[in-house]
């Protein structure tokens, strides 16, 4: 994947090359994620959504189509599909009887554990071609865009807006 095959990058302004390298980073994480993910049988979003649970108290569906950004019948199916599984089950939540809870199993916090292993293995091969500063550095540079990205639009006077 070449990051210069659409345009020549003194043609193209450096937020948009960074935006582009972005997005070409993000996709090829992906690419690597599917590959992993994919030895225990899950998908990313399958993943997510674990590593949003634990044993005990668990997280009501409304509150996990919340934390990652997907549709409530997402979250359902998601659901369905790990509790076909046995890594998850539903419960009713104790504050309000009509809501329910997502929990996970003991054989689902076992399988979490071992995919999350993997996972974290899998993302220190990837990182091998940073050096430990680059990879701090780089840390850095992302809670700033991060932090900056956050601020602005929350701020009314910063949001985005296409020029007419």
């Amino acid at each position: 994947m070449s990051t210069n095959s659409v345009s020549p990058p003194d043609t193209i302004s450096l937020p948009f090359r960074n935006y582009r390298l972005i997005h070409e980073v993000y996709v090829l994480l992906d690419a690597w994620d599917r590959q992993i993910l994919g030895q225990y049988d899950i998908i990313t979003s399958q993943y997510r959504l674990l590593m949003n649970l634990n044993l005990n108290s668990g997280q009501r569906l409304t509150t996990l189509s919340e934390r990652l950004l997907l549709s409530k019948s997402t979250i359902t199916r998601i659901v369905n599909q790990l509790e076909t599984k046995g890594w998850v089950k539903r419960i009713a939540d104790p504050e309000d009887r009509r809501a329910q809870r997502v929990v996970l199993t003991h054989c689902g916090d076992d399988q979490r554990a071992a995919i999350e292993e993997a996972h974290l293995h899998s993302l220190e091969h990837r990182s091998r071609h940073l050096t430990t500063q680059e990879q701090t550095e780089f840390e850095l540079l992302l809670k700033k865009l991060c932090l900056g990205l956050s601020c602005m639009l929350e701020s009314d006077d910063e949001q985005p807006r296409i020029s007419e």
